[in-house]
């Protein structure tokens, strides 16, 4: 009843390499063409009049930075989305440091300056100077940070010499837990949106299992996916040690690979799963919840602001910033089928002549269309239909037989005898 894939083997669906979007020098000038009218009145929302002047630093910054990444776009809209997250990001950035220098000499209100409105040729030429002069050199680059550290530390002399060393010392720390904080909001974002990124490129692998099939991923760090059937779970191209993420549609148990750095993460649903070397078991139910059971280890659940800690033996819900823990019915229906088990709680027909689909690959039919409303729980064994059947026919009170060669289930009588269909399925 089970099916084998491994990623490292190429079984999966594979969308092939497309050609990079940023292929070349001309191409990078087309999209600046195009982008930088947008991406500088970004920029001058963010920065805000009193920071003008920095609009132009940043738009060129997100040009040259989209240059150096250029190797991972795939689409153009991959790299409209990177230059807007960089106009974004870079302005934050921008005025955090320049708060932090106003609040270093002393509070006073900086100089007016007339602003230069920088023409697109301007900065293409400063672009163009960034990527092939000296300025975009490894040794050019690492001059200019050893070049500001020094400037940083001649500001702060210069500024003791007039203010009490205790306060410089209390406004440098303030100043240093702003930056760390905004370095932290600032990473998770980028971290999410290169997450995003990664999953919803072409070249993404999807790899699917059908109904009453359950399927067997290794994915290259080692890691083991087990698929339940109907489910889906998509693997970068990507994918590796420092990019250990996959998206799950559908239920499925991750056996994580340890001794690796970076955590190991599941998008599913609206949620996200991140684990180091442990062992869990998700699904994404018709609401996007996903409920996560704990098997070996601690999983972190939940959204970037909000991650709620899951040890080894609990079981979550999931949606959106809330994690509940899960109901023992919940737990059962999420982690049963890994033991071999069909567990249904209280569930319509309708919706469990679906779960007879996927789970055994039986195609059953109602009588009355009423019945589809009854109610039904049961647990059974994944190897005996005869079990399923037997539970549905005595929670739900319907009886079943054949309608010539289909399966049905009809409204039990009290005359009407045990089916014989049933009887004979294994």
């Amino acid at each position: 009843m089970s099916t084998t894939f491994d990623a490292r083997e190429g079984n999966a669906p594979d969308a092939g390499s497309p050609a990079i979007a940023l292929g070349s020098e001309e191409t990078l000038r087309r999209v600046f063409l195009e982008e930088f009218a947008s991406l500088t009145a970004e920029a001058r929302a963010d920065l805000g009049e009193d920071a003008r002047a920095l609009v132009p630093k940043v738009v060129e910054g997100a040009f040259v930075r989209a240059w150096d990444a250029r190797a991972r776009f795939r689409t153009p809209e991959e790299v409209h989305q990177f230059l807007v997250e960089d106009v974004h990001h870079a302005a934050a950035r921008a005025l955090s440091r320049r708060a932090g220098a106003h609040r270093l000499s002393g509070g006073g209100r900086a100089n007016a300056h007339a602003v230069h409105e920088e023409t697109p040729e301007e900065a293409w030429t400063h672009i163009m100077h960034a990527l092939h002069g000296e300025a975009h050199s490894p040794k050019a680059l690492a001059e200019a940070a050893a070049h500001s550290r020094h400037e940083a530390a001649e500001h702060i002399k210069r500024s003791a010499k007039t203010v009490p060393v205790w306060i410089v010392a209390a406004i440098g720390t303030v100043v240093l837990a702003f930056f760390i904080l905004v370095a932290t909001v600032m990473g998770r974002v980028s971290e999410d949106a290169r997450y995003a990124r990664a999953l919803n490129a072409p070249d993404a692998r999807p790899i699917v299992t059908t109904f009453a099939k359950i399927g067997m991923v290794t994915l290259d760090d080692g890691s083991k996916v087990r698929l339940a059937p109907e489910s889906q779970v998509t693997v970068p191209k990507l994918f590796g040690p420092e990019l250990r993420v996959v998206r799950l549609q559908g239920m499925g148990e991750f056996t994580v690979a340890q001794g690796l750095k970076q955590p190991f993460r599941v998008n599913a649903g609206n949620v996200a799963i991140v684990a180091t070397g442990t062992a869990f078991t998700a699904q994404v139910r018709d609401d996007q919840s996903v409920t996560v059971v704990v098997s070996d280890g601690t999983v972190q659940v939940g959204q970037r602001k909000a991650m709620t800690e899951v040890k080894s033996g609990s079981a979550v819900v999931a949606k959106d910033s809330t994690v509940r823990p899960a109901t023992a019915a919940e737990r059962d229906e999420a982690d049963a089928w890994r033991s071999g088990m069909l567990v249904v709680n209280e569930k319509p027909l309708g919706q469990v002549l679906n779960l007879m689909n996927r789970w055994y690959g039986l195609t059953i039919l109602v009588q009355q269309n009423a019945l589809l409303d009854r109610k039904a729980s049961f647990r059974a064994s994944l190897d005996s239909t005869r079990q399923a059947i037997r539970g549905i026919e005595e929670s739900a009170g319907v009886q079943f037989g054949y309608i010539g060669q289909n399966m049905a289930f009809r409204e039990a009588t009290s005359d009407t005898a045990p089916a014989k269909g049933a009887a004979k399925r294994k």
